[in-house]
C-alpha cells in the first residue's frame, strides 16, 4: 500500500525551496547525504519532508565552509557530534590565516618582512637529500624532483613545495658559504601517496614570511635567527623555506613578487 504522500513535497518543490537543481539532490542522495522521506515503489518517484529540506540548507552550509562529504555524513552518523567538524574548520581557519598574511605581503609594494608563531599542518611528502648552498642549486634539485614525481603518477598536494635544511649558521647571526645537506621535498595527498612518502607531522613554527626577489634571502634567514633568541624559543626540527610564489609557479611573474615562508619547528 503506497504512502499518503499529500504531506510530503515533490523533488522539484524540495529543489526550489533550498535554491537547487533537482539533480544537486539526486547526488546529495548517491553520496549517502540525503535519504527521501518516500520513495514510491512503483515509479521510483521521491517525497521529500520538513526534516529533508532543512538537512539539505545545512549540508549546504557545510559545504560553503569547506567541509567534504565524508565529514558532513560522519556529522549525522554520529547523531550530531560536532567535534570533528570544529577540528576541521579551525584546521581551514588557519590555512586561511596563513593565506591573508600572504596575499597581505603581496599587496605591498617592495620587499618586506613578517614574523609570527603559528602551527603548520601536517604534511605528506617525498623527499630527496642532496648537498649544496646557492639558491640556484636549490631550485635546480627541487625542478628535477618535482618532474620526477610527476612522471611516477604522484597526485600532488596544493601545499607548496619546499626544502628542509640542516642548517645552524642563521641561528648564530651570521650566513657561511659552505655547503649543507638539504632535503627537497614535494607534497602529496596523504591518501594517494606512494609507498616512500613520508608524514611530517603538525608543529609549532616560527614563520618568517618574505616578499621579495631572492636576492635578499639573508636578511629572512637572519631574522628567523634574531627572533629565536628574541622570543627565547628552542629549535625542536630543521627550517623549511616553502615556496609561495617562486619560479615554478608561473614564469610570467616578476621576480620581485616572489614569496617564501621560512619556518622553523620549535618546542611547545
Amino acid at each position: 500500500m503506497e504512502k499518503d504522500v499529500k504531506t510530503l513535497f515533490q523533488i522539484t518543490e524540495a529543489a526550489r525551496a533550498c535554491g537547487l537543481s533537482r539533480s544537486t539532490l539526486l547526488r546529495m542522495e548517491e553520496k549517502g547525504l540525503l535519504t527521501p522521506a518516500y520513495i514510491a515503489p512503483g515509479s521510483g518517484r521521491r517525497y521529500y519532508d520538513n526534516h529533508n529540506v532543512a538537512r539539505v540548507l545545512q549540508i549546504e552550509k557545510f559545504k560553503a565552509m569547506g567541509l567534504s562529504t565524508e565529514e558532513i555524513t560522519g556529522y549525522f552518523a554520529q547523531g550530531g557530534e560536532a567535534s570533528e567538524l570544529l577540528t576541521a574548520l579551525e584546521a581551514r581557519l588557519r590555512d586561511i590565516q596563513r593565506g591573508v598574511e600572504e596575499l597581505r605581503l603581496r599587496a605591498a609594494e617592495g620587499p618586506s618582512i613578517s614574523v609570527q608563531e603559528l602551527r603548520l599542518p601536517a604534511v605528506t611528502c617525498r623527499m630527496r637529500r642532496c648537498v649544496g648552498h646557492t639558491i640556484a642549486e636549490k631550485y635546480a634539485d627541487m625542478y628535477d624532483f618535482y618532474s620526477e614525481c610527476i612522471r611516477l603518477g604522484c597526485v600532488l598536494s596544493d601545499e607548496p613545495i619546499f626544502a628542509m635544511s640542516d642548517r645552524r649558521d642563521y641561528l648564530d647571526g651570521y650566513i657561511g658559504d659552505q655547503p649543507y645537506p638539504y632535503w627537497v621535498c614535494v607534497p602529496v595527498r596523504t591518501e594517494k601517496a606512494p609507498a616512500d612518502a613520508e608524514m611530517l607531522p603538525e608543529c609549532r613554527v616560527l614563520s618568517v614570511l618574505y616578499y621579495g626577489s631572492y636576492d635578499d634571502m639573508d636578511g629572512a634567514w637572519l631574522t628567523l635567527g634574531r627572533e629565536v633568541k628574541a622570543r627565547g624559543l628552542t629549535p625542536a626540527g630543521f627550517p623549511r623555506v616553502l615556496g609561495i610564489v617562486a619560479p615554478y609557479t608561473g614564469r610570467e611573474i616578476e621576480t620581485r613578487r616572489y614569496c617564501s615562508r621560512i619556518v622553523l619547528p620549535v618546542e611547545g
